[in-house]
């Protein structure tokens, strides 16, 4: 390394940011009584699968809201919209998907139609996410260090070295034992529970307002990763993130969020504290989700 030069600058080069009103829908669950204090509201949104006319719809019409430090579980089977639901708020939707009416409202911005220039430049208000396949994260072929420090430059301010320095801080505070050696490796070198534990860190790291996890578990069994929700809990109490988590595991979603929504096919058909979710369910669909997840040794 040549003198002068700071502990990470071997990954740090310099870059370049990257460039990049609607009708109500059906809502047949009221939920104006979860919208005091809304850090996220959303209303009427839909989504379709594509941009003609003969495209599938994926959610006709939903509106949910998430309070500050709020955990919000949505639970559905495959093809429930969950997932799609996260995606949107996130500004994740894959192509040719997209949202066709509704509003997405975050601290009272409109996230609708947002560039993703744009959203850097909330400077981390905007929605953070990690995927269920952490394999689909990052790019492969960058150093990990380089892609952490890159939205602490460019959407936070940090100098280089200011930046080098966080990275190796969150690589710790996620409970990686070699910060630095991780931050020089690529994403394929890592095994799938440290990759995960990275792209946690990576999506707290400009201090979101909201966290969004699709599957929060990935393929793996929920007691498999235990210390990955505790981890979570801690940063939640940290750093004072709303939380929503889109799964198709009720007996997850029950133990680790305050509130749950229940979808089936693109729609909200039950909504409760997950307490009551789970001792008086009132909808079949949630009734049948309860059972799928006691029978996997939910209690």
């Amino acid at each position: 390394m040549q003198e002068g030069r700071g502990p990470m600058d071997e990954f740090l080069p310099p870059w370049e940011l990257s460039t990049a009103p609607a009708a109500a829908g059906d809502e047949p669950i009221p939920s104006d009584r979860f919208r005091a204090s809304a850090l996220l509201d959303v209303r009427g949104l839909q989504i379709s699968a594509g941009n003609h006319p003969d495209a599938p719809s994926l959610v006709p019409g939903i509106s949910l809201s998430v309070s500050r430090g709020e955990v919000l579980g949505l639970v559905g089977v495959a093809g429930s919209g969950a997932t799609e639901i996260a995606l949107a708020i996130a500004g994740r939707l894959p192509v040719p998907a997209l949202i066709t009416a509704g509003s997405i409202l975050l601290d009272g911005r409109e996230l609708v139609g947002v560039s993703p220039r744009a959203l850097g430049r909330l400077r981390g208000r905007a929605p953070s996410f990690v995927p269920a396949d952490a394999n689909t994260g990052l790019v492969p072929d960058r150093p990990i260090g380089r892609q952490l420090a890159r939205p602490l430059r460019t959407e936070r301010g940090l100098s280089r070295t200011a930046a080098a320095r966080r990275v190796l801080e969150l690589l710790d505070r996620v409970g990686l034992p070699d910060p630095r050696r991780t931050s020089l490796e690529l994403p394929t070198q890592l095994a799938p529970v440290a990759l995960r534990r990275v792209l946690i860190a990576a999506a707290v790291s400009c201090h979101p307002d909201l966290l969004i996890l699709d599957e929060p578990t990935g393929p793996r069994p929920a007691e498999a990763d235990s210390a990955v929700f505790e981890l979570y809990r801690g940063l939640r109490q940290e750093f004072g993130f709303s939380i929503i988590m889109a799964s198709r595991d009720l007996g997850v979603v029950a133990a680790e969020c305050g509130r749950v929504a229940v979808l089936e096919a693109g729609r909200i058909v039950e909504q409760a504290s997950a307490a009551e979710i789970v001792s008086t369910p009132q909808h079949p669909h949630t009734r049948q989700l309860l059972e799928a997840a006691r029978n996997a040794g939910f209690h």
